[in-house]
């Protein structure tokens, strides 16, 4: 463990700028700021932006932000710790590692690496060699995966109820692998190990790391077919995407996504020469899936089964990627078909030309989805048709878009344009909590459309740390607000405050920050604002 105080002298001893554009040379200043184009994703326009002062940086294009330690850890793809042994060694401070609750943590998930790194290979080691692995063998060869795919993601088989006395031998305590979520204990107290008798899909983070286990039946008579081992300690579901870490290296030459449905769906697919082919994990696509693909790909390409389900999974993907500034198109499957299966029958070519040939932009699939629900000749049908289509649209960052999005709508729904913008500026001035501003108060701001009351307070006292003591304690009832005023009170700077919060709250946060904004009077500034939240 590193001290509190070591890690404050490396921070201090940093300038952040300087070690950035040893990455970027092309980070230029910019106001107050700095400059450059994204190293997390491609742009033509720069978007990621230094703040010296602050010791921060955030792009406005993918959102990733952080301070100097996560900067360098994400470009060297090293550990938070190495990042700072390797700052602290640039600014000749010694580092002197102690024992403490931190290094603890730190030791039990390597542990748990260590034993999912070993099981994954007695998994991979008995589908090769065991002979009760035969019928495992021989579904993966009906479903045409080869040895080099079986490699290349470590499919295994996991015989029955071996593991545990593999692992106890090995020196491996229970409760470990407890926390490793490859068994758990019944209500008779008997160990019940999750992938037992099926056919095993390691699932890697990005760095290469096994962290959990997906599972098939080989008999089809038994449920669940497919299982995943519990979030555990070092997993995630909805942080994860299976077959993310063995496409990396296309990625990082196309940035292209195509998300899928299964396992098989991911691995013949990229078998087949098919770059980006991923999928979740068992469950619903979430925020942290669509920060993690817009980290490593600028557009994705959704395929689903072709079923009221896979539209649907189709369509709550879709929010969520525009949501995040990630360009989405959707392609649809033939009835009854898995992507694995169409691309053995048909080939490369033919998957290829699907893709294309069904390939419908973000508002063209939102409006084939929510057309069909109504009766569009109906006024009472483009009534209902226009609202939720209107909120789709609003999920959209870019003002262009919006503006071609909302055009489409029009003419779809044979509705007038100018009546349709008055519907959606309605809806958006509801769905944002603005505050006037006093017309005497002359303030020069940017980007501030959409802050809340409660955010412009922060975002005041947060640059100007002297009217803390001048607001009560309990004035924010905003819980992001509230957390972040607690740890400004506690003397953390806006570094410390990145690195206590979630990856959800750091992206609001930094956002915040790194608004520029001129008060000309703060003092009226605070007036208004403690008027406004008193109303």
């Amino acid at each position: 463990m590193i001290s509190e105080d070591i890690i404050e002298r490396v921070r201090l001893s940093t300038d952040i700028v300087s070690v950035i554009r040893e990455y970027l040379p092309d980070l230029k200043r910019a106001g107050r700021n700095w400059k450059a184009r994204c190293p997390f994703h491609n742009e033509k326009t720069p978007s990621f932006v230094v703040n010296s002062e602050k010791g921060i940086y955030k792009c406005f294009g993918c959102n990733a932000s952080g301070d100097v330690f996560k900067f360098v850890k994400e470009m060297d793809n090293i550990s938070w710790v190495e990042a700072v042994k390797k700052l602290a060694q640039k600014a000749n401070i010694e580092i002197k590692e102690t024992v403490g609750k931190d290094s603890v943590k730190r030791s039990e998930k390597t542990k748990l690496f260590e034993i999912l790194e070993s099981s994954a290979r007695f998994y991979h080691r008995h589908l090769l060699e065991s002979q009760s692995a035969k019928t495992a063998l021989a579904y993966l060869q009906k479903r045409g995966v080869n040895s080099d795919s079986i490699k290349k993601f470590q499919l295994g088989y996991a015989p029955r109820n071996q593991l545990l006395e593999a692992a106890l031998k090995k020196g491996n305590a229970v409760d470990d692998l407890l926390k490793a979520g490859l068994i758990t204990k019944t209500e008779r107290g008997n160990f019940f190990e999750y992938m037992s008798e099926r056919l095993v899909f390691p699932i890697f983070d990005v760095q290469g790391r096994v962290v959990a286990f997906g599972g098939r039946t080989l008999d089809e008579s038994k449920q669940p077919k497919y299982l995943n081992t519990p979030e555990t300690a070092v997993y995630s579901k909805s942080s994860n995407l299976y077959g993310l870490f063995q496409t990396l290296s296309e990625l990082r030459k196309e940035r292209k996504i195509i998300m899928l449905e299964g396992y098989l769906d991911v691995v013949i697919p990229q078998q087949f020469g098919i770059a980006g082919a991923v999928a979740s994990l068992g469950t619903a696509f979430t925020q942290n899936h669509a920060k993690l693909i817009a980290r490593h790909a600028d557009s994705v390409k959704l395929l689903y089964d072709s079923d009221d389900a896979g539209r649907a999974a189709n369509q709550r993907a879709l929010e969520i990627l525009i949501e995040n500034g990630v360009e989405t198109t959707v392609s649809a499957l033939p009835e009854n078909i898995d992507a694995d299966e169409f691309l053995i029958a048909n080939g490369v070519e033919a998957f290829v030309r699907l893709l294309e040939d069904t390939s419908k932009s973000a508002i063209d699939f939102m409006l084939w989805r929510i057309c069909a629900k109504f009766d569009k000749n109906s006024s009472e049908g483009k009534q209902k048709a226009a609202g939720e289509l209107l909120t789709f649209v609003a999920k959209s960052r870019n003002n262009i878009t919006i503006r071609d999005w909302i055009k489409k709508v029009s003419q779809t729904l044979n509705l007038d344009e100018n009546l349709v913008w008055l519907e959606f500026k309605k809806q958006r001035s509801a769905q944002v909590k603005s505050y006037k501003v006093d017309e005497k108060v002359v303030l020069q701001v940017n980007n501030q459309i959409g802050l809340s009351i409660e955010e412009s307070l922060l975002r005041l006292i947060t640059d100007d740390k002297n009217y803390i003591n001048r607001i009560q304690n309990d004035i924010f009832q905003d819980a992001k607000c509230s957390k972040v005023y607690a740890l400004l009170i506690s003397g953390a700077g806006i570094a410390d405050i990145l690195n206590a919060v979630t990856e959800d709250e750091k992206d609001w946060f930094s956002s915040l920050t790194l608004i520029n904004i001129e008060y000309k009077n703060k003092d009226e500034v605070l007036n208004i604002l403690l008027k406004d939240i008193e109303k």
